[in-house]
């Protein structure tokens, strides 16, 4: 069994609904599609782009080559014990001197040495004292603000690499982000999405708003499945709210 609906439609569908819809004719075509490839960027940047997450290998220079397919990065971080990604530390004090030369790390060499400051401003508990059989640590309050973070980064989006500190002690760094969508024949549309589409091209048309645009673009990205409520959703947020407490 077949259906006309599904989750995606054709970019070159959704230009024929407009040309339809407000009475042009063939030779419209080109000019109606440039418009809805613009409209499909400013969409796809705002809302509706899915996000991958992908895990990939530290280079010998202590850096990480960002996917060429890569539009915009979301979170940078490393995996833990429960599936999830710990998300690691920007720092853009790093130095991106020759990040792209494999040599990098021979290079960096430093002036003055403060990695012990660093030490204990990056980590939120101190062993400071030693007492009969060990050393005990003791929270030195005003210093730090106990957030610990596995590692740290700076991102070069000019060279496409995410730069590590000399002492990186993972051999791999997890990413998110935005990918360039493939053509695949025809950019895929979330259907969700073709009215505000529509309403793009029209806009530049100049036969409709752009309010009308913005409208249509907020009901379609509620509908998108990272966007709506869910009754699983609400399901878990009522029973996390249930136990075993004294109520007032």
């Amino acid at each position: 069994m077949t259906s006309d609906i599904s989750k995606y439609t054709p970019l070159k569908r959704i230009v024929s609904y407009f040309l339809d819809e407000y009475d042009k004719n063939i030779g419209d075509f080109d000019k109606a599609w440039g418009f809805a490839f613009r409209g499909f960027i400013v969409m796809g940047y705002s809302a509706s782009w899915e996000i991958l997450s992908v895990r990939l290998p530290v280079n010998g220079n202590l850096t990480v080559t960002i996917p060429s397919d890569c539009i915009m990065w979301s979170k940078i971080g490393v995996m833990n014990n429960n599936g999830e990604i710990s998300s690691i530390k920007i720092n853009n004090q790093l130095s991106t001197f020759r990040d792209n030369n494999p040599n990098r790390l021979s290079d960096l060499t430093p002036d003055v040495n403060n990695s012990w400051v660093g030490g204990l401003c990056n980590f939120p508990y101190f062993v400071n004292y030693y007492g009969g059989a060990g050393y005990y640590t003791t929270p030195i309050f005003g210093l730090g603000n106990g957030l610990i973070q596995y590692s740290e980064c700076r991102v070069d989006e000019k060279n496409g690499v995410i730069v590590l500190p000399p002492i990186y002690p993972f051999p791999d760094l997890m990413l998110e982000y935005i990918s360039c969508p493939e053509k695949n024949d025809d950019y895929q549309v979330e259907s969700c999405l073709q009215e505000a589409l529509i309403a793009f091209i029209a806009w530049k048309f100049k036969l409709n708003s752009e309010q009308n645009f913005y409208a249509r673009f907020a009901e379609g990205r509620r509908s998108l499945p990272n966007k709506r409520v869910t009754l699983q959703q609400l399901n878990q947020a009522m029973r996390e709210n249930h136990g075993f407490k004294v109520k007032n």
